[in-house]
């Protein structure tokens, strides 16, 4: 072989190799750009997704605020009445000022059982009073408007009302339950 076909030769695989390596790169290159496009793809998606979770943060902070505001304005009575004697003192005093003729009293409570994270888990316990009065109709109506004032947290659950020994006298049989909230539960209402 002369020269000029070895320079040939030798310019062919130059050129040869040149191509490979063109088309080599090219698919790297492709490849990078499928990558970006998909990198792209799942960028915007996420930001869809972190989107949507700021609206649900900001929508669940709205209802929580509003809940959290009826806590607080809820929570000094809570924290007046904590146990079963707190109650039964509370409701023999107001019948003490009231100067009523109590027939019968009775206290019991009893557990809760609520799911954990429910919106009632913070109610530990209830304390139900059952009391039979006799006295004047006046006193024995401003008594239980009194006993709201004092336990605004109680459920009048019984409030049979009948008439008594003389025609100003009544019978009253009333029951009513109060909850033991547990405040501790509701710490983050403090933040």
């Amino acid at each position: 072989m002369n020269g000029k076909k070895i320079a040939c030769v030798v310019l062919l695989m130059i050129i040869g190799i040149a191509a490979y390596s063109g088309q080599i790169v090219h698919q790297k290159a492709e490849a990078k750009r499928a990558e970006a496009t998909s990198a792209t793809d799942e960028t915007t998606a996420e930001r869809g997704k972190l989107d949507t979770a700021k609206i649900q943060t900001e929508k669940i902070r709205i209802e929580s605020d509003e809940l959290l505001r009826f806590l607080r304005a809820w929570e000094p009575y809570a924290d007046r009445i904590q146990t079963q004697s707190e109650v039964e003192e509370s409701v023999l005093a107001s019948l003490r000022s009231a100067n009523l003729l109590i027939l019968s009293q009775r206290f019991e409570s009893r557990q809760i059982q609520v799911a954990a994270g429910s919106p009632g888990a913070a109610i530990t316990k209830l304390v139900r009073a059952s009391l039979v009065l006799e006295d004047d109709y006046a006193k024995t109506m401003n008594w239980i408007g009194e006993l709201e004032r004092r336990l605004p947290m109680a459920r009048m659950m019984n409030c049979r009302i009948t008439g008594g020994d003389n025609g100003r006298q009544v019978r009253a049989e009333i029951a009513i339950e109060v909850p033991l909230v547990d405040l501790k539960y509701n710490a983050i209402a403090k933040k």
